[in-house]
């Protein structure tokens, strides 16, 4: 089987445009708000520039994905938490509960027939049924890997070390779901199934 370049680049594409808004964005916010005015300043601006972002997501597509809501509620329980009780844990513990959680719903989404990942980019990464468990699979390992590398940072850094942290984390965690992705697809390339979407 062959694979297509261009559908993966439509892939890096559409998936970088997606987190650059929903998860980069606020991160940046967060971390130069957390360099002028501390974490519980940086906390508040973060709930915000969430909410800003799923809201814009709203207004050009008419849809908002699940992992934009999950996002946006987290922000906003463990952000509201940090804030009313003056505790950084919560807003440090989030990237924990959200790499988690999507980890168990990438490995729920198994289950399903198409899986969880295989609808959210089957639309332009074609792959047999095993392509879409071995890249599953490889995406709850980094998601996974995520939340214990979270857990640990937030334990022996200072907060402020955390905020780097965690901005270049973000950045580090997409780049490393599009190289699984690219590394995964030539294996496993549905040509057939690339064909027939393109009719």
């Amino acid at each position: 089987m062959t694979w297509s370049t261009g559908k993966l680049v439509s892939f890096h594409e559409r998936y970088l445009n997606r987190h650059m808004g929903l998860e980069l964005g606020p991160v940046a916010v967060f971390f130069v708000a957390n360099w002028f005015g501390g974490l519980m300043v940086a906390t508040a601006a973060v709930m915000v520039a969430t909410a800003l972002c799923v809201t814009v997501g709203w207004i050009t597509e008419r849809k908002i994905p699940a992992l934009g809501l999950v996002i946006l509620a987290l922000v906003l329980i463990l952000g509201g938490l940090s804030l009313v009780f003056q505790d950084e844990t919560f807003i440090k513990v989030k990237p924990t509960v959200a790499n988690l959680l999507f980890a168990l719903a990438l490995f729920i989404g198994l289950r399903l027939d198409p899986s969880i990942l295989e609808r959210a980019l089957g639309s332009f990464v074609f792959l047999t049924k095993k392509g879409w468990r071995v890249l599953t699979w490889r995406w709850i390992g980094l998601a996974f890997a995520g939340a214990v590398a979270n857990e640990i940072a937030w334990r022996v850094l200072s907060s402020d070390d955390w905020v780097t942290f965690k901005t270049a984390s973000s950045v580090g965690s997409i780049l490393l779901y599009i190289v699984a992705t690219r590394l995964t697809a030539p294996h496993y390339w549905n040509r057939e199934e690339e064909d027939y979407s393109a009719q």
